[in-house]
């Protein structure tokens, strides 16, 4: 008979007949049905096809279903849900074997556990059932609870590590302010903890991308990486890597550096080389600071099995975000120490250019003191009086000028320099000014040489123009060594152009972009004079105007100061500041 066949409603056995004896010794005594009828437990009996031949009360109860509803019928046909299960599989094992079964297993339709022990009596197969839900429950909460007890465990542990790692950064790069020296401790503190590399990348003043610091646990490995790094440099164009995170502020997260990344790095030298350094895993976060870049840190994974997570992202933020407000301390205590710097080296500047004029114009005027009193008893020399009168007069120009250019910084850095625009003949301005350079130009023993058209006329601010152009010349005096210097204005529908150009000392590239700064000094103020303000005060001027100067200079072969300003303001006057 197959497990599925059923046998018909008049050939079902009788409670005698299953306590009856069968050729084979099966059967159920009175006795043992009566016991089982009595029974928490659901039992049942069955033939070896799965037809139900006896079940006790607790069947019934256990599954919902009457004793007219199973007996005679075949298991599985009472029970779809128990083919194909470990029920199923349990009853034939016990058929072929007639080795006793002990298990457990869910129903999942209606989410229930069971408890099953089935073994063979003659030919019949008793099935012992018991409802362990309950208990399964209380186990899986059991379990849910200890599990996440101990990921709680875990995380905490890890919250405690990640905290206590941060407090040393903080410690570490508090400890110095100077730029390199943290960036270094940066590395050597990132190692092993959070990587097998470790490298740190700044942007230059110039634009340029410096490596600071790389460290590796195997210190042999640095010289590899650093030869790699000189022979791929950085670039801030790249779509990708630490040039992209210098360039956008934003981090990059590889948790694996598959074969197909390297693969799309067009130079195969390159591939090559990318794969002998073995990078498996990599982090690149920025230093980012009151809303600027300073710097990029590099983590790596290569010589570990170790990849990069999500929450190692976290604590590679955290820490840069540490890193960077060390180093901006650190650069603004440079910052603060080079402005002091600064302003004692102008104090002392200031004290001795103003001083001279002075000291000029007490022995001029004593000089006059004396001719006077000499007058009462003879004719006053007028000679004398009116050379000691010149150079009183230019001592006072000098002084203004000294004096103006001073107020010119107070106005500037506050914003309040204002334009008071109107038309104006650059033409007829500069042919106006030469005259004022004679004095200076025949004491320097240069030449001054105007080259313009008629008129060149403008939307401009006629005094600040002034002062553009009699810093720019008067600065060509002072350097170019007695030598011809020459003005050239021209002009397009658009914009007018003037230059000044010398033959004196030069310039050399790498100073040429401090020119324009505060009280910037590019020679021996022992042999020349002055603030230093002069070009800044020129550049703020053309700035607040929509123009814009540049230099070109070579050291030895003099300079050439190009100034580009429209013809018309496109918004009218307005203020400048530093």
């Amino acid at each position: 008979m197959s497990l599925s066949s059923t046998p018909r409603v008049n050939e079902l056995p009788t409670l005698s007949s299953l306590t009856e004896g069968t050729p084979s010794g099966g059967g159920l005594s009175g006795i043992d049905v009566a016991l089982y009828d009595q029974m928490e437990e659901s039992v049942a009996v069955f033939l070896r096809d799965g037809t139900y031949l006896y079940l006790n009360a607790a069947t019934e109860r256990l599954f919902g279903k009457g004793r007219q509803e199973m007996l005679g019928r075949v298991l599985w046909d009472v029970f779809p849900e128990a083919r194909q299960g470990p029920f199923e599989q349990a009853f034939l094992r016990l058929v072929q074997t007639g080795r006793a079964e002990e298990f457990e297993h869910h129903v999942a339709e209606h989410n229930r556990w069971f408890a099953n022990r089935l073994f063979l009596s003659g030919d019949r197969i008793h099935v012992f059932c018991r409802d362990i839900t309950a208990q399964k429950w209380i186990e899986i909460e059991r379990s849910e609870y200890s599990a996440h007890t101990e990921r709680l465990f875990e995380e905490t542990r890890r919250a405690e590590q990640r905290a206590a790692f941060l407090a040393r950064a903080s410690e570490l790069l508090a400890s110095s302010l100077d730029h390199d020296e943290i960036l270094q401790s940066l590395t050597r503190l990132s190692i092993p903890t959070l990587g097998d590399w470790c490298a740190v990348d700044v942007l230059t003043p110039e634009g340029r991308v410096r490596r600071v610091a790389l460290d590796h646990i195997q210190p042999e490995r640095i010289a590899q990486a650093t030869a790699f790094h000189e022979k791929y440099p950085v670039s801030l164009d790249e779509p990708g890597g630490i040039g992209k995170v210098l360039r956008t502020g934003l981090p990059e997260f590889i948790p694996e550096l598959t074969d197909a990344m390297i693969e799309s790095i067009p130079d195969p030298v390159q591939r090559r080389d990318t794969r002998e350094l073995g990078l498996r895993s990599c982090l690149i976060v920025p230093l980012n600071n009151r809303g600027r870049t300073l710097g990029a840190l590099t983590l790596v994974y290569g010589d570990t099995l170790r990849r990069y997570t999500s929450e190692d992202l976290r604590l590679a933020q955290d820490l840069a975000r540490r890193a960077a407000t060390s180093l901006d301390n650190g650069l603004l205590y440079k910052q603060a120490q080079e402005a002091i710097r600064a302003r004692d080296s102008f104090l002392s500047v200031a004290s001795h250019e103003l001083n001279t004029p002075l000291t000029s114009l007490n022995l001029n005027v004593q000089a006059l003191q004396r001719a006077l009193k000499r007058a009462a008893q003879g004719p006053l020399p007028l000679d004398t009086v009116d050379a000691k009168l010149q150079s009183v007069q230019r001592q006072v120009v000098r002084l203004s000028r000294l004096v103006r250019e001073l107020l010119d910084v107070s106005r500037i850095s506050e914003g309040k320099l204002h334009l008071e625009c109107e038309d104006v003949d650059l033409v007829l301005l500069a042919r106006e000014l030469a005259p004022r350079f004679s004095d200076d130009l025949a004491r320097a023993g240069c030449e001054l040489r105007l080259e313009m058209p008629e008129t060149v006329m403008g939307y401009w601010d006629r005094l600040r123009m002034e002062q553009v152009l009699q810093n720019l010349v008067s600065n060509a005096i002072k350097y170019g060594r007695g030598r011809p210097i020459e003005v050239r204005v021209e002009a397009d529908a658009r914009m007018a152009r003037m230059a000044v150009r010398d033959e004196g000392i030069g310039i050399a590239p790498e100073s040429q972009a401090r020119l324009f700064q505060r009280f910037e000094r590019l020679a021996s103020e022992r042999h020349y004079g002055g603030f230093g303000l002069g070009l800044w005060i020129v550049k703020q001027i053309v700035d607040a105007m929509g123009g814009h100067i540049h230099v070109e200079s070579e050291p030895g072969r003099g300079s050439l100061f190009t100034v580009e300003l429209p013809l018309r303001l496109q918004e009218g006057p307005a203020p400048s500041g530093a």
